[in-house]
């Protein structure tokens, strides 16, 4: 299978929109200390086969409206620039100083020296022998159970392996698995050729066989013990006032009611509030169990009540706020951190469809965040998803490239991925199945005859995100009709 690249790009959304296509990773992880994490990833919802096309559009409009936003370029419509080939734009690129770091961070991420979704090992000391652990966890890292596990793997800095599981609603599990894990589910590990499902079950059978008495991550014993336990199980009552909120309509006397929800959340923030030795929730420097259990969620039901609903949990409650920004200082959590986007339209194949309403924050919100409604010239930074710090402190322009590099390197790839929506049978696999994600459908066939133009509009994107031009992506129609032409004669 193809792989596009992987969760999380530094660039800006609409600078890699052009790979928002569903099933695959899109463009995600941080490479790049600035506006990196902010990754754009494709919608998990039923949007009709012609929506990647819009969404190619889209994006083409939107990388030239925002570099036209950020630097000013004459071009001409009847003159038209020559595209660099692939080669060359690969080149041109490698040779910037972020094309430079870039490089670097994939091969460390092939050494495994780096958290990344598309890491298949981690190493933290010298030693290379075969990892204890193999963890089986979704391709896309869209899982929250998953993520729990993998945060108490880097920040316990033990060794492990990696294997990509689809969840359900974005592939069938291959047989192999199930014959490991009869149910499929996941996460999965292998330990010592043992193998257990569960999250919280993995996590402490981790904790018992790596343990660190300088770094513990659940207390033994005593009073502060009792406390992680209660708050294990706080979390469990914050995400049931969450699916109630989210997954059902704000009636009286059935659920969806907000005054639970921030109920909830407001114990969950005082909880935080009573640690003043650190701004986790034990009084350890570092995150724990009780942090993980919290945090995979927590991340979902941020962006999906502001998406949804309107409701700023950031803004509302300053100790939850507080934590979340301990934590996007930890690069294997921005490594495994999703956008807004991303999980409001992830979530509903996993969970069930979301109720909304007409608020005029929530409508704000959806307009910013949902590509769709995009207006132009694009502004990334918003305060309804605002980058971290040091995001906001790189040069946009290195997230371009970090982008276009990640394009040029897997042109052929993203090509053959996009004419998914002019082949046949796109969702025939989830039709009937509110469960499964059409347009990720495993078994669509591209209709490759209309690959080298979607080729040429892709080298369109790329030469605009690496030279900085909007040119080539104001000028896309005719340079696909040129060079398309041009190839048939």
């Amino acid at each position: 299978t193809a792989q596009v690249p992987a969760r999380r790009t530094s660039a800006p959304p609409m600078a890699v929109a052009f790979v928002a296509v569903p099933g695959f990773d899109s463009l995600r992880r941080p490479v790049l200390s600035g506006s990196a994490a902010r990754s754009f990833r494709p919608p998990a919802r039923s949007l009709g086969p012609s929506r990647p096309v819009a969404f190619l559009g889209a994006a083409l409009v939107g990388v030239g409206a925002a570099l036209r936003g950020r630097k000013s370029a004459s071009c001409s419509t009847s003159a038209m620039k020559a595209m660099a080939t692939w080669e060359g734009l690969a080149t041109e690129a490698r040779e910037t100083d972020a094309g430079r770091e870039v490089l670097k961070h994939w091969a460390n991420k092939a050494e495994g020296l780096v958290p990344h979704t598309d890491a298949k090992v981690r190493y933290f000391g010298t030693e290379r022998q075969k990892p204890r652990v193999k963890i089986f966890r979704d391709q896309a890292a869209w899982c929250p159970y998953c993520q729990k596990v993998w945060l108490l793997l880097e920040e316990k800095q033990v060794d492990y392996e990696i294997e990509k599981v689809p969840m359900r609603s974005y592939g069938d599990k291959p047989q192999e698995f199930l014959n490991l894990v009869p149910r499929g589910l996941l996460p999965a590990m292998e330990l010592d050729g043992k193998m257990m499902t569960e999250s919280l079950d993995i996590m402490f059978t981790i904790e018992r066989a790596f343990p660190n008495p300088d770094k513990p991550m659940f207390p033994m014993s005593g009073e502060l013990r009792d406390r992680a336990a209660g708050l294990l199980n706080l979390e469990r009552e914050l995400f049931g006032a969450w699916c109630s909120y989210l997954f059902r309509p704000e009636m009286p006397f059935i659920g969806g009611s907000e005054a639970d929800f921030t109920d909830a959340l407001q114990r969950v923030d005082s909880e935080l509030g009573a640690n003043t030795e650190s701004a986790f929730f034990l009084p350890y420097p570092h995150p724990t169990i009780v942090d993980m259990q919290y945090v995979s969620h927590v991340e979902r039901a941020v962006a999906s009540a502001m998406y949804y609903k309107g409701y700023d949990i950031r803004k509302k409650f300053p100790n939850i706020d507080k934590w979340l920004s301990a934590y996007e200082e930890l690069p294997h959590y921005m490594a495994s951190k999703s956008d807004y986007y991303t999980h409001c339209m992830d979530i509903p194949p996993q969970y069930g469809p979301c109720f909304s309403n007409d608020s005029a924050t929530a409508v704000r919100a959806r307009e910013a965040i949902d590509p769709k409604n995009v207006s132009l010239p694009v502004q990334w930074k918003n305060e309804l998803e605002p980058p971290t710090v040091a995001q906001a402190q790189r040069d946009e322009q290195d997230y371009c490239i970090e982008a276009g590099m990640r394009l040029t390197e897997n042109q052929e790839a993203i090509t053959r991925f996009c004419c998914r929506a002019a082949g046949k049978d796109v969702g025939k696999w989830a039709r009937g199945n509110p469960t499964k994600c059409q347009l990720s459908d495993p078994y669509a066939r591209p209709n490759l005859d209309v690959a080298p133009a979607v080729n040429v509009a892709l080298r369109a994107v790329a030469s605009s995100l690496l030279q900085g031009d909007p040119s080539f992506t104001q000028n896309v129609k005719a340079a696909v009709t040129s060079e398309t032409q041009l190839a048939s004669s």
